[in-house]
């Protein structure tokens, strides 16, 4: 088969599984579900301060290149982690969620710091394209966002509206945690849909994209095992009753092991699939073919 004929993107649709009564996509009730944990996550962020070289976020600041006078498109922005550091860098940002709540924290914090140069767009990424409520901008951010949905129709998107630069993410290992509870537990971990798909179907359109591999460190904490279950539990299928059990006593050992600590700590690893290119990596087939 000819390589140009494979159709990568039903490959990744059919690795994320897309089921459920919005083809896969996760709900706005979902997000603003998760919006509390988030913020709390944020919060920590800014209470050290100096984020910790071994973070996520400090790693894909590093890597995003913006210059004062551009303006930046954050595709799932959720509370802001990367929104609210590139809005003191760039001249306009424009943050793009599913979830209202996720909003609301974001312009309350955005307000705190005295930006206001964020524009809010509280839509998923596909009604935000059909429906064109978001133009061109210099640089387009799609950070852990881009996990369901028509991965193509996204793509196809955020080439024709960034104008210099686009930074997208993908999981390769994300989550320590829960694999080690699904594995207690007897479940399986649902594998991630490879990213060669992503970067296959860029180079399928015209676009030599860069690759680079990020591993990031990962912490999560609880203050009692009713939180671990529901925070686990909101990020997963319905747990049977044997699950349930078998998970109880597993996090009973894991608080047991703390000694007098208040709460469960755990740190792992994640990677994830950073992929961007800046205009200069289009290709002339890409602008024949749009």
């Amino acid at each position: 088969m000819d390589f140009k004929e494979i159709d990568f993107n039903e490959l990744w649709k059919r690795a994320a599984k897309q089921t459920g009564p919005e083809n896969g996509i996760p709900g706005k009730h979902s997000w603003d579900k998760r919006a509390e944990k988030f913020s709390q996550r944020l919060n920590r962020a800014k209470k050290n301060k100096k984020l910790d070289k071994e973070d996520y976020v400090y790693k894909m600041l590093e890597r995003i290149e913006v210059q004062t006078g551009q303006t930046v498109l954050d595709i799932g922005c959720g509370p802001g982690l990367l929104t609210l550091p590139l809005a003191k860098k760039a001249r306009q940002v424009t943050a793009l969620d599913i979830s209202s709540k996720m909003l609301e924290r974001l312009k309350n914090d955005a307000a705190n710091a005295g930006l206001s140069n964020i524009s809010y767009v509280n839509s998923s990424w596909q009604k935000a394209f059909e429906a064109g409520m978001v133009d061109s901008h210099d640089i387009v951010v799609a950070s852990r966002s881009l996990v369901s949905g028509d991965i193509q129709e996204a793509l196809n998107n955020i080439a024709r509206i960034a104008r210099q630069a686009a930074y997208l993410t993908f999981p390769i290992f994300h989550l320590p945690f829960d694999f080690e509870v699904y594995e207690a537990i007897g479940r399986h971990g649902d594998n991630h849909p490879p990213y060669v798909y992503i970067y296959n179907m860029l180079y399928q359109t015209g676009i030599h994209a860069n690759l680079e591999i990020l591993y990031s460190k990962v912490k999560v904490q609880f203050y009692s095992i009713e939180e671990a279950v529901n925070t686990l539990q909101s990020r997963a299928e319905p747990f049977t009753g044997c699950e349930k059990q078998k998970l109880h006593e597993f996090l009973e050992k894991k608080f047991d092991e703390q000694g007098e600590s208040p709460f469960f700590t755990h740190e792992g690893r994640s990677e994830w699939a950073l992929i961007w290119w800046r205009k200069e990596n289009l290709q002339e087939r890409y602008y024949k073919s749009h």
